[in-house]
């Protein structure tokens, strides 16, 4: 009856977890909004077929198949009634560095009485005018009970993909209105 509507605001919650993967404490908090908004995704679906025994196959059917469905519904229990779901973050800097080089190079043509002949001498100087030195951090997050490689946004990413094809094969076969 809304999941769609609660998927949208998944995905909006989502969309700031990639914002503010620089910021900790809001990556935390949009983390947990996340979690509640795409839980209820499950919940809404769950309450339309709990009546209907073809319905609830079909739900337990999606939720035994999907490990992502599994994880997320616990993730989110865990984090309303035991303690804050708080993600492992890894940190990765890289530094850019720019230097100035110069060489020169001098020849001195003699003659077989050691007389100079001719003289050439030239000068390289690699320009590092405009540059700047670069530092770049990026950071992940993790799941520490997680099974796989994927990090906090790349889950979270598959976890609305399989909401979304739940709702879809739901409202296609008459389970639920989406």
């Amino acid at each position: 009856m809304n999941e769609r509507k609660k998927l949208t605001e998944a995905k909006y919650f989502y969309s700031r977890m990639v914002e503010e993967q620089r910021n900790r404490d809001n990556f935390s908090h949009n983390l947990s909004a996340f979690l509640s908004s795409s839980r209820s995704v499950l919940q809404y679906a769950f309450s339309e077929v709990e009546k209907n025994i073809e319905g609830q196959k079909w739900y337990e059917s999606h939720m035994s198949a999907s490990s992502i469905l599994r994880f997320f519904k616990d993730k989110r229990d865990i984090n309303i009634h035991a303690k804050p779901v708080s993600p492992i973050a890894k940190y990765d800097a890289t530094f850019k560095e720019t230097l100035g080089i110069s060489d020169s190079v001098s020849v001195t043509l003699r003659d077989k009485n050691g007389n100079i002949k001719e003289q050439h001498s030239s000068e390289f100087h690699s320009k590092s005018e405009g540059t700047k030195d670069q530092a770049t951090i990026q950071v992940k997050y993790e799941f520490d009970d997680w099974n796989g490689n994927e990090d906090v946004l790349t889950l979270c990413q598959k976890y609305l993909e399989e909401l979304e094809r739940l709702i879809e094969d739901g409202v296609g076969k008459g389970f639920i209105t989406g």
